[in-house]
């Protein structure tokens, strides 16, 4: 099929060579879909005649003599082989015409050169050179060199050498190309079906770190600026398939040893993410028995990045493997393990209780509580050490005075105590015998039965202990067999707890493989405990085991990471940050009436939907209180698309989403504008930093910081 001429935009830099490429990679798609549409060899295998050698050779060597039977029980494994091999190679292993690959690379080894293609599987009949990313040793060199390197690696028995001459990333949507990505640029094809060089469009940042932010007032940014880095610079909505984009230090992590326990930390959009499901993606491929999809699991803290994980994952070839917030995997474990208790749990514990049940010290304290009390292996015992350890001043005095000392006052457990004596009184009348109790009516018995009494916090508790007293969890079912998850990806662990670690660590098969996958400067859940990386392992019990620093940012331009790591201040822990993209200042916009705000808002976004209707915008608060109050003022000026988060119900699309900086945590948008970034909203302490650090590396084209009064002092001081 002729490949038509390449169209370029009027606008496009280096024409020349952006058609060359273009032309050239579109060519090579047509002839790989032309060989993928011609049958395999393998689907040209006689069945019917092995089947029938098969069988004969079976009848044949029930009167073989005994040194002929070896041989031919080899021949007949082979043909079974053979059938087997073709089968999963039909079935299994088959290239998607759609989308075939992502990846092309030319070789040139002992003058030779050869065009080699990465996708999700493997074929390399009919002249095809697609390979597997995850099992071909040829992949390695994709991640490992770049274009015009020289390469010289060991593939098994035999050494390697030669050069990259070219290595490219492609964008392929139905089976036609649309992005190409190249050290020679970025080609992108247009709605109207012209190519243009993205990077010709691209904003470039002036003058280095002085640069990246922009005080000034909406008066002066309305003569000169606006929301938005232009039509042609948000064209890219055709990205390449993600594993295009793993660079060499993600991929060492990737392909580590099976057994390790892999923790890998990283500034925010380094791709922290990315390494563990490809791991999984990885692991699973190499061996899909050991790590069955249905066998392992992806733990994350919010809803939001469940569901974007669980749309990712079968795209990786991982199809069944379930993702879960450890909130609902330990409710829906606690509900299981013990049918006595009711499933709601509280919505309003006091921040002292959550800090306190969660606190590492609570670790060592179970187990001294465990063991100091000898009693049955049962539910209802687990129940009866919770019960007496959360309200017995005397066990969490001593043991908070041996474990962490100073960590709470007195008078802060009293407080404690206070909450959790209510929570085992309603517990002992839920779990009395039914019947009301003398002088308590049949009303008062039933509500009581239905309440709420147990906090969010009480699972990892209560199912730590059931660890300790009973034993191993077991899995859904009959069998009695305890639950051995074959590998486990904890996703942002710098906002979980240690116990809960600890509670999902027991829950692994005998090799604790596991990837955990966090940054320490986006902690912002203060209650969890996590303290820095050594501490955590101390408390998991877990000796040797080194930290994989990734430190090239990927997702935000670099005056938002320099702006981001300016507002870390002295929290800020990566002294060398590599940002791969430039762009637009960051704009800080202070205003003296909410209704100016709002008002100027409006119209930016307003002119945005217009300009880039396929843009998802994100507006960032401190707290849900005034999300809402910002929701309620532009849903008065008629946007298309403005929706309130509420429970991280993001759509994942265009739009316009107002939300609660904490639920953002994990997910990226095209613009933010970060909301009322005041000094009474964000003081200086190190929680309200880490919060707008993570609110502003959501963004990956352009950020703005908007404040009604006084800015925050926790904002960069610079003025341009």
């Amino acid at each position: 099929m002729p490949v038509s001429p390449v169209r370029l935009d009027d606008a496009s830099d280096a024409p020349d060579r952006c058609a060359e490429i273009v032309t050239e990679e579109k060519e090579l798609l047509v002839r790989n879909l032309e060989k993928l549409a011609e049958p395999r060899p393998e689907t040209q295998i006689d069945v019917d005649s092995i089947i029938r050698e098969m069988d004969s050779l079976r009848d044949q060597m029930r009167d073989a003599d005994h040194d002929e039977r070896p041989g031919m029980l080899m021949q007949y494994e082979r043909l079974g082989h053979v059938l087997e091999q073709a089968g999963k190679s039909v079935d299994l292993n088959s290239v998607d015409p759609a989308r075939p690959y992502f990846g092309h690379m030319r070789l040139r080894e002992n003058g030779r050169e050869r065009d080699v293609f990465l996708g999700k599987a493997t074929r390399l009949d009919n002249g095809l050179r697609i390979v597997d990313w995850r099992h071909a040793p040829v992949s390695r060199i994709f991640y490992r060199y770049a274009e015009g390197d020289e390469y010289d690696e060991d593939f098994g028995d035999r050494e390697v050498g030669g050069e990259v001459l070219v290595r490219r990333t492609l964008g392929i949507q139905r089976g036609e190309v649309k992005r190409i990505q190249s050290p020679q640029g970025l080609f992108v094809e247009r709605p109207d079906g012209s190519w243009n060089t993205l990077d010709s469009h691209a904003p470039t940042l002036s003058g280095g770190a002085e640069g990246s932010w922009v005080t000034r007032s909406a008066m002066e940014l309305a003569e000169g600026g606006k929301l938005g880095a232009g039509a042609a610079y948000r064209i890219d909505k055709h990205l390449p398939e993600i594993s295009a984009l793993i660079d060499q230090d993600q991929w060492k992590l990737i392909s580590a040893p099976d057994s390790e326990l892999v923790v890998v930390r990283g500034v925010a959009g380094s791709g922290k993410t990315t390494v563990g499901l490809h791991r999984m993606a990885f692991l699973n491929y190499q061996d899909r028995r050991r790590y069955r999809a249905d066998r392992m699991m992806v733990v994350v803290w919010g809803d939001a990045l469940r569901r974007f994980i669980s749309k990712v994952l079968p795209g990786l070839g991982v199809k069944g493997t379930p993702v879960r917030t450890f909130a609902r995997w330990a409710r829906e474990t606690r509900e299981r393990l013990f049918t006595m208790l009711p499933a709601d749990t509280h919505h309003d514990t006091p921040a002292i209780v959550t800090r306190l049940k969660l606190h590492p010290a609570m670790l060592p304290i179970l187990e001294e509580q465990v063991k100091r009390r000898r009693a049955p292996a049962t539910t209802r015992q687990v129940l009866e050490d919770w019960m007496h350890l959360i309200t017995s001043r005397r066990v969490l005095l001593n043991g908070l005075n041996k474990h962490a000392q100073g960590a709470f006052t007195e008078r802060e457990i009293d407080r404690v105590l206070e909450w959790t004596n209510r929570q085992v009184d309603l517990m002992e009348e839920h779990l009395a015998p039914d019947g009301p109790a003398e002088g308590v009516d049949e009303d008062e018995r039933d509500r009581t039965h239905s309440q709420a009494f147990l906090d969010d916090e009480d699972d990892a508790v209560i199912l730590r202990l059931y660890q300790l007293r009973v034993g191993k969890i077991p899995a859904r079912g009959r069998s009695g067999r305890p639950l051995r998850y074959q590998h486990m990806l904890i996703d942002e662990v710098q906002d979980f707890s240690p116990l809960e670690v600890r509670v999902l660590m027991n829950c692994a098969d005998e090799q604790k493989s596991m990837t955990l996958a966090g940054d320490t400067q986006q902690h912002v859940l203060q209650e969890a405990g996590f303290t820095d990386w050594e501490q955590f392992f101390g408390h998991l019990g877990v000796t040797g085991t080194g930290v994989n620093t990734l430190q090239v940012a990927y997702r935000s331009t670099k005056p938002i990471v320099e702006f981001s790591r300016m507002v870390l201040g002295p929290l800020a822990e990566d002294e060398h940050v590599e940002v791969v993209r430039d762009g637009v200042p960051v704009e800080i916009l202070p205003f003296d009436d909410h209704g100016e705000c709002l008002a100027f808002l409006a119209d930016a976004l307003r002119r945005l939907e217009a300009a880039e209707p396929h843009a998802s915008v994100a507006l960032l608060s401190r707290n849900q209180e005034t999300a809402e109050s910002y929701y309620d003022g532009l849903e008065r000026a008629g946007l298309d698309q403005l929706r309130l988060i509420t429970h991280q119900d993001f759509s994942f699309g265009p739009g316009i989403e107002v939300a609660e900086m904490a639920q953002a945590k994990g997910l990226e948008f095209d613009y933010v504008v970060l909301l009322d970034v005041s000094r009474s909203a964000f003081p200086d302490t190190p929680a309200a930093r880490r919060l707008l650090h993570v609110g502003a590396t959501r963004a990956m084209h352009q950020l703005w910081v908007m404040s009604i009064g006084p800015l925050s002092e926790i904002l960069p001081k610079q003025e341009v």
